[in-house]
């Protein structure tokens, strides 16, 4: 078995058909050999079932509860036959030769850890992906939004041609591809992480296995971000904070995750200042419940 497809979803039932319809589209045309596996996380929209009444070759697995995307992948990164496993969002859509480029990039690039795709925005536009792992400065400098007086989206390198392939510290999850020998150095995410930040932490840890990860933008996933996490915005808000602090405490130590918090408590702080300002009163109650959340002893 060349490749593993992995989509992992919960209550995207459209989407992830369409998902699911292109990436066998790209299989029958890449000469590949190829399995296609759904991890469903509960799904109460029928996902499960559609899948299986409409793509007869695709290996569903029910996971009986939201796992969250570390644990959900983990389940099909476990199944998964192939020698290398292409992680791809439920809101991820490869384009044509997607899958024979970054399997073709693996073959001739033994060092390669892990790779992904350029990706691209609903309108065809770059969705800036593969960047250095983070620091607390580049923490504070996102936060701050002090990026803009060098560059115009908070994930993109100044300078960088994206039509270049280039290493990378790390590579976005919505579409990535794991060769087994680095899956099996890593045992795949921490599944302490629930949303945010696994990707990162599971490519900091490839990286230490002794790989390379790369972005490869001969091949092209369509991404349509954030529309699956945008159902549930005060939870995933959560879930990105909480995996902030402990990517911070894991890799870098509590004082850095001291940092973190200190960081995150001013943000909120000055959100909730601005959102009093503006009588918008449920936002007030956003940013109150999250300084409280910044401000506790332990995250995750």
């Amino acid at each position: 078995m060349d490749v593993s497809v992995i989509i992992l979803t919960h209550n995207t039932c459209e989407l992830t058909c369409s998902c699911v319809r292109a990436a066998l589209n790209d299989v029958v045309t890449s000469g590949l050999s190829a399995e296609v596996i759904v991890v469903d996380n509960a799904s109460t929209d029928g996902t499960a079932q559609a899948i299986r009444d409409t793509f007869a070759g695709v290996r569903v697995i029910e996971a009986g509860e939201n796992l969250g995307f570390a644990r959900g992948n983990n389940l099909g990164l476990a199944a998964a036959r192939g020698r290398y496993r292409f992680l791809l969002n439920s809101d991820a859509f490869v384009q044509p030769g997607a899958l024979q480029a970054l399997a073709k990039f693996m073959d001739a690039h033994p060092d390669a850890g892990a790779c992904g795709p350029m990706l691209l925005n609903e309108d065809g536009s770059l969705q800036p992906s593969g960047r250095p792992l983070p620091t607390l400065l580049s923490v504070f400098l996102d936060m701050t939004k002090l990026y803009r007086l060098a560059r115009r989206n908070v994930f993109e390198e100044r300078g960088r041609d994206y039509g270049r392939l280039a290493r990378v510290g790390e590579i976005s999850g919505a579409a990535l591809m794991l060769r087994r020998e680095a899956y099996e150095a890593t045992g795949g995410f921490d599944p302490a992480f629930f949303a945010y930040y696994e990707d990162v932490d599971l490519c900091k840890r490839i990286g230490e296995a002794g790989f390379t990860i790369y972005y490869v933008p001969d091949a092209k996933v369509m991404h349509l971000w954030r529309r699956t996490s945008r159902r549930l915005p005060e939870a995933s808000y959560h879930a990105g904070v909480d995996s902030l602090r402990y990517y911070f405490r894991k890799h870098h130590g509590r004082f850095a995750e001291g940092v973190i918090q200190l960081m995150l408590a001013a943000r909120e702080l000055s959100l909730m200042l601005a959102s009093t300002m503006r009588g918008q009163s449920e936002c007030v109650a956003l940013h109150s419940r999250m300084l409280v959340r910044a401000l506790a002893r332990r995250s995750l």
